[in-house]
């Protein structure tokens, strides 16, 4: 099934991946962030629903100065506990980093602005890692807040989370393609988010590749 998950990245068709059951229990709909057009986002918010976020890995996010967003808080906003996470039921943390939105945006809300966004991020990386562009190139690109909501993946992925930013990051990354993913929650009309069935079902229909957490993470375990 990793096979078939990397073909359908590289061929620029989203990938569904159901984290587990003992956490979040939902599915993710990801593309791999370069590949992300306008009609892709339409998708996302249609038949997703959730929130729309872009993922960096951590020595990307380190290079760029970009911190989490609960750092941020924690430091600004004098309400007390507003940044204690105890009594998250699936996590410890979240992943959640800045908004941003491209410079070459209107508001950042349409798709095809929420697309340029998402396309620059991956470039910037990508120029990132060939050394070509460095932290100040990115607030030359973007401005902050935005449209578009960053998610750090933890260093070396699964050894300390193994959320939707991590599992997405990973397999884009081993599919050989700028380590960046865009991803969505699926809801239900139910008022919650798919159950694993559900949104099997909608994979089915779509024929687009479903793939649990336990796949990749025993992939990530096989390489390490």
């Amino acid at each position: 099934m990793i096979q078939d998950a990397v073909k359908s990245l590289r061929s620029g068709l989203p990938v569904m991946i159901f984290d587990a059951d003992d956490r979040e229990g939902e599915t993710d709909m990801v593309f791999a962030s370069q590949f992300v057009k306008p009609e892709s986002i339409r998708t996302m918010r249609k038949d997703g629903g959730g929130l729309i976020c872009t993922t960096i890995r951590m020595n990307d996010a380190r290079a760029t100065g970009l911190p989490y967003i609960e750092d941020i808080y924690s430091k600004t906003i004098k309400i007390p506990n507003i940044t204690d996470a105890s009594d998250m039921k699936y996590d410890k943390n979240s992943t959640f980093s800045i908004t941003v939105n491209s410079r070459e945006t209107f508001t950042g809300i349409p798709d095809v602005d929420r697309a340029k966004t998402i396309n620059d991020i991956a470039l910037y990386i990508d120029n990132l890692q060939k050394n070509t562009m460095d932290y100040k190139d990115f607030g030359r690109l973007f401005r902050a807040p935005g449209h578009i909501h960053i998610l750090i993946a933890s260093d070396n992925y699964f050894s300390t989370r193994r959320g939707h930013t991590e599992l997405s990051t990973y397999l884009v990354e081993i599919s050989g393609l700028i380590p960046s993913a865009t991803i969505v929650e699926m809801l239900s009309d139910t008022g919650r988010s798919m159950t694993r069935s559900e949104a099997e079902e909608y994979a089915r229909s779509h024929n687009y590749v479903f793939i649990t957490g336990d796949e990749i993470i025993s992939n990530w375990r096989d390489k390490n």
